[in-house]
């Protein structure tokens, strides 16, 4: 039993998003942005965890696996430390003992005046730059490498009587659902907060209950669309979208409002859709 270049692909994106934005703990992801030992612990501690994920490619690949790990963890820490610094430079940290949570990043109905697209535009570099390393990693060490014959063992084991190709499908369209979920749920939430609202702004006074139900909201309105577009009734997007501009109608005489609102709803159905389109192409095949 050979191993199929798309799931093992579509696996390492998966374990990529799940490194990345499951488990990547809130102290992780603010901690590694300050100074000294503490920044350089916490951006350790994701790097292991990243390091774990990709591990497998080691046990199923051997020596073309285990390069690709180094690859992955060295590339990792580069890219992140890039990002770190960058940020510092375009997006001054709040003082110590004031950092907030995604929700409070979130918070609040109206673009702040200082509002710049700098923070999001340096996170979607910063996973565009992850995935091309990942990408090429994968090109040039796994796409053609033979799984050792322990693994190819284990693997006939549990694929049993099923077809091989069938196998590959079901285990390939799982993987496919739970990184939409992470991309959907978890990715686009964190983009979205940082896109409408720098790290350095929030205005006093805003209701954070008020930015978790705008999260739920975007979540559900997210996987209903990729629900949509994999089930091929792409047309009835319009639907789910107006619906929801429905519900703000009255708000968006207010310019601010309608200037957040639009910005994150376009970001939001962005993502639902390519990341759908992109999910339905892999099954497809």
């Amino acid at each position: 039993m050979t191993a199929d270049p798309i799931l093992v692909l579509s696996w390492l994106v998966l374990a990529h998003l799940a490194a990345d934005f499951v488990l990547q703990t809130e102290h992780m992801a603010t901690a590694k942005f300050g100074d000294g030992r503490e920044a350089w612990r916490a951006l350790a501690s994701h790097v292991a965890v990243v390091g774990l994920l990709v591990a497998p490619a080691f046990l199923v690949f051997g020596l073309p696996g285990l390069v690709f790990v180094a690859l992955t963890v060295v590339a990792h820490i580069a890219i992140d430390r890039t990002k770190i610094v960058l940020t510092r430079l375009v997006e001054p940290r709040p003082a110590s003992g004031a950092e907030r949570t995604t929700e409070e990043v979130a918070a609040g109905p109206a673009l702040d005046p200082r509002w710049t697209a700098v923070p999001g535009a340096l996170f979607l570099l910063d996973q565009a730059a992850h995935l091309v390393v990942l990408l090429v990693g994968w090109a040039v060490l796994l796409a053609n490498a033979a799984p050792l014959g322990v693994f190819t063992d284990i693997a006939t084991t549990i694929r049993g009587t099923t077809d091989p190709a069938t196998f590959h499908h079901l285990v390939t369209a799982g993987v496919v659902v739970v990184a939409l979920l992470i991309v959907n749920v978890r990715a686009a939430s964190l983009f979205i907060a940082t896109l409408v609202r720098p790290p350095a702004a929030r205005r006093p006074g805003t209701d954070a209950s008020e930015a978790r139900v705008g999260a739920v909201i975007g979540i559900l309105e997210r996987l209903l669309i990729c629900a949509l577009v994999v089930g091929g009734a792409v047309a009835t997007i319009g639907l789910v979208i107006a619906a929801k501009t429905l519900a703000r109608f009255k708000q968006l005489d207010d310019r601010e409002f309608a200037e957040y609102y639009l910005l994150g709803t376009l970001a939001s159905v962005t993502i639902a859709v390519s990341s759908s389109l992109l999910g339905q192409a892999i099954l497809a095949r």
